[in-house]
């Protein structure tokens, strides 16, 4: 069986986790839409803020190569005055506390012939859980870097909608997708 995973690094672990216990202040981008997508997008407390983009890499582990997504973090609001002067900065949740943060990680499983023939290990979000209130930063595909923000009053409220994807079963062939919440600490 071959395996592939594009889960988030270490260095962007920690940035995230380096928002917990702070107060939430807003996310944007210049280019965000009405629908609240973009390929990248910043999120600010009232110390750090981070900045997550949605990657394309080829990858090969289905017998062609093919764009795969990938998140990445990094640190700061770089694009924030521009943002501010569009008008495309959110202030839902302003001042709750981010009191736990969490990875969307899912793991696809080709099955052929009752074998399995590849796994794919991907990390599909970054949740926010609020002192009130919840904002999750999601691919909106397994195959482009579109993201999407959503927001919801609790997690259990929070619907995360599964990437769009090519896997669907046939004869002779499925696919199992499993979706875990994880949640990251300070150490990362």
């Amino acid at each position: 069986m071959t395996a592939n995973s594009q889960i988030l690094d270490r260095e962007g672990l920690l940035r995230i986790a380096a928002l917990k216990g702070r107060a939430w202040r807003c996310f944007g981008s210049p280019g965000m839409t009405d629908w609240l997508t973009d390929v990248t997008a910043f999120f600010c407390t009232d110390g750090p803020a981070i900045t997550v983009s949605g990657i394309a890499e080829y990858l090969d582990f289905e017998g062609e190569e093919d764009t795969y997504s990938l998140l990445h973090v990094d640190d700061g609001a770089s694009d924030f005055d521009e943002a501010e002067k569009v008008g495309r900065l959110y202030f839902f949740y302003a001042g709750q506390r981010v009191i736990d943060v969490l990875i969307v990680r899912e793991t696809i499983v080709e099955i052929r012939d009752g074998h399995e023939a590849w796994q794919y290990v991907t990390d599909i979000g970054i949740v926010f859980k609020l002192s009130a209130g919840v904002i999750a930063v999601t691919k909106v595909s397994h195959h482009t870097e579109l993201l999407s923000i959503i927001k919801a009053d609790t997690l259990e409220e929070l619907q995360i909608d599964p990437p769009t994807n090519i896997w669907e079963d046939k004869l002779g062939i499925e696919y199992t997708i499993r979706r875990e919440l994880i949640p990251i600490d300070a150490t990362g």
